[in-house]
Protein backbone atom coordinates (compact mmCIF):
# COMPACT_ATOMS: atom_id res chain seq x y z
CA UNK A 1 0.00 0.00 0.00
CA UNK A 2 1.28 3.89 -0.82
CA UNK A 3 1.90 5.80 2.04
CA UNK A 4 0.33 9.15 1.88
CA UNK A 5 2.07 12.30 1.53
CA UNK A 6 0.95 13.36 5.02
CA UNK A 7 2.70 10.02 6.47
CA UNK A 8 5.92 10.39 4.35
CA UNK A 9 6.36 13.85 6.16
CA UNK A 10 5.30 12.69 9.87
CA UNK A 11 8.09 9.66 9.45
CA UNK A 12 10.93 11.89 8.11
CA UNK A 13 9.79 14.60 10.99
CA UNK A 14 10.39 11.69 13.25
CA UNK A 15 13.31 9.85 11.98
CA UNK A 16 15.42 9.49 15.05
CA UNK A 17 18.33 8.22 13.12
CA UNK A 18 19.79 7.82 10.11
CA UNK A 19 18.00 9.56 6.70
CA UNK A 20 19.27 6.49 4.77
CA UNK A 21 17.06 4.74 6.83
CA UNK A 22 14.07 7.17 5.92
CA UNK A 23 15.40 6.52 2.10
CA UNK A 24 15.81 3.25 2.00
CA UNK A 25 12.37 2.06 3.78
CA UNK A 26 10.49 4.97 1.43
CA UNK A 27 12.54 4.26 -1.99
CA UNK A 28 9.41 3.25 -3.91
CA UNK A 29 7.30 5.98 -2.33
CA UNK A 30 9.20 8.95 -3.72
CA UNK A 31 8.71 10.48 -7.50
CA UNK A 32 10.40 9.00 -10.71
CA UNK A 33 13.18 11.00 -11.37
CA UNK A 34 13.88 8.80 -14.81
CA UNK A 35 11.76 11.06 -17.10
CA UNK A 36 12.48 9.25 -19.95
CA UNK A 37 11.14 6.16 -18.10
CA UNK A 38 8.35 7.75 -17.02
CA UNK A 39 7.18 9.05 -19.93
CA UNK A 40 8.15 6.12 -21.98
CA UNK A 41 5.87 3.88 -19.75
CA UNK A 42 3.05 6.51 -19.88
CA UNK A 43 3.05 5.96 -23.98
CA UNK A 44 3.04 2.16 -23.87
CA UNK A 45 0.20 2.30 -21.19
CA UNK A 46 -1.62 4.29 -23.71
CA UNK A 47 -1.02 1.97 -26.45
CA UNK A 48 -0.89 4.71 -28.39
CA UNK A 49 2.19 5.51 -31.48
CA UNK A 50 4.67 8.24 -30.84
CA UNK A 51 3.35 9.93 -34.34
CA UNK A 52 0.38 9.63 -33.42
CA UNK A 53 0.46 11.25 -29.83
CA UNK A 54 1.79 14.15 -30.89
CA UNK A 55 -0.78 14.74 -33.57
CA UNK A 56 -3.20 14.59 -31.15
CA UNK A 57 -1.84 16.71 -28.43
CA UNK A 58 -1.30 19.23 -31.61
CA UNK A 59 2.50 20.20 -30.41
CA UNK A 60 5.51 20.37 -32.53
CA UNK A 61 8.03 16.94 -33.13
CA UNK A 62 10.85 18.35 -31.87
CA UNK A 63 9.41 19.81 -28.08
CA UNK A 64 7.63 16.01 -28.03
CA UNK A 65 10.66 14.41 -28.00
CA UNK A 66 12.71 16.70 -25.67
CA UNK A 67 10.07 16.84 -23.34
CA UNK A 68 10.09 12.58 -23.02
CA UNK A 69 13.95 12.58 -23.40
CA UNK A 70 13.72 14.88 -20.21
CA UNK A 71 15.51 17.98 -22.11
CA UNK A 72 12.43 19.87 -21.62
CA UNK A 73 10.01 20.35 -18.87
CA UNK A 74 6.36 21.00 -20.37
CA UNK A 75 3.86 23.97 -18.90
CA UNK A 76 1.30 22.19 -17.84
CA UNK A 77 -0.73 23.13 -20.60
CA UNK A 78 1.65 21.07 -22.38
CA UNK A 79 1.34 18.38 -20.05
CA UNK A 80 -2.15 18.37 -20.50
CA UNK A 81 -2.14 18.25 -24.23
CA UNK A 82 -0.06 15.01 -23.65
CA UNK A 83 -2.29 13.12 -21.60
CA UNK A 84 -5.30 14.00 -23.38
CA UNK A 85 -3.25 12.80 -26.46
CA UNK A 86 -2.60 9.31 -25.02
CA UNK A 87 -6.20 8.90 -23.17
CA UNK A 88 -4.82 8.53 -19.77
CA UNK A 89 -6.37 8.98 -16.59
CA UNK A 90 -6.64 11.98 -13.79
CA UNK A 91 -4.47 10.63 -11.76
CA UNK A 92 -1.57 9.99 -14.74
CA UNK A 93 -1.56 13.80 -15.51
CA UNK A 94 -1.25 14.67 -11.65
CA UNK A 95 2.17 12.10 -11.56
CA UNK A 96 2.99 13.70 -14.99
CA UNK A 97 2.59 17.03 -13.38
CA UNK A 98 4.36 16.45 -10.33
CA UNK A 99 7.33 14.77 -12.25
CA UNK A 100 7.65 17.62 -14.78
CA UNK A 101 7.69 19.98 -11.64
CA UNK A 102 4.43 22.10 -12.11
CA UNK A 103 1.84 22.23 -9.85
CA UNK A 104 -1.26 19.44 -9.71
CA UNK A 105 -4.64 20.23 -11.25
CA UNK A 106 -6.42 21.86 -7.99
CA UNK A 107 -10.32 21.46 -8.50
CA UNK A 108 -11.34 24.59 -6.87
CA UNK A 109 -9.88 26.49 -9.72
CA UNK A 110 -12.22 27.00 -12.03
CA UNK A 111 -9.84 26.14 -15.35
CA UNK A 112 -8.52 23.13 -13.18
CA UNK A 113 -11.80 21.81 -12.99
CA UNK A 114 -12.35 21.72 -16.69
CA UNK A 115 -9.16 20.56 -17.55
CA UNK A 116 -9.91 17.87 -15.25
CA UNK A 117 -13.06 16.95 -16.46
CA UNK A 118 -11.88 16.86 -20.09
CA UNK A 119 -9.45 14.28 -19.00
CA UNK A 120 -12.03 12.03 -17.44
CA UNK A 121 -14.32 12.33 -20.34
CA UNK A 122 -11.36 11.53 -22.79
CA UNK A 123 -12.10 14.82 -24.60
CA UNK A 124 -9.94 15.48 -27.53
CA UNK A 125 -7.85 19.05 -27.31
CA UNK A 126 -10.00 20.60 -29.89
CA UNK A 127 -13.03 20.12 -27.25
CA UNK A 128 -10.98 21.07 -24.83
CA UNK A 129 -10.02 24.38 -26.59
CA UNK A 130 -13.88 24.69 -27.40
CA UNK A 131 -15.11 23.83 -23.52
CA UNK A 132 -12.63 26.60 -22.50
CA UNK A 133 -13.55 29.06 -24.10
CA UNK A 134 -17.74 28.15 -23.52
CA UNK A 135 -16.54 28.76 -19.76
CA UNK A 136 -15.06 32.57 -20.49
CA UNK A 137 -11.41 30.69 -19.67
CA UNK A 138 -8.00 30.90 -21.30
CA UNK A 139 -6.85 28.15 -23.94
CA UNK A 140 -4.57 25.73 -23.99
CA UNK A 141 -0.91 27.26 -24.97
Amino acid sequence: MRKSTAKLLEELQKTPGSLDDYLKDNADAFVQSDVHAFWEGLIRKSGRSKSNIINKADISYCYFYDVISGRKRPSRDKVVRLILAMRLSVEDCQRALTVSGKSRLYPRVKRDSILIHAIEKHLSVFQLTELLGRYGEEELK
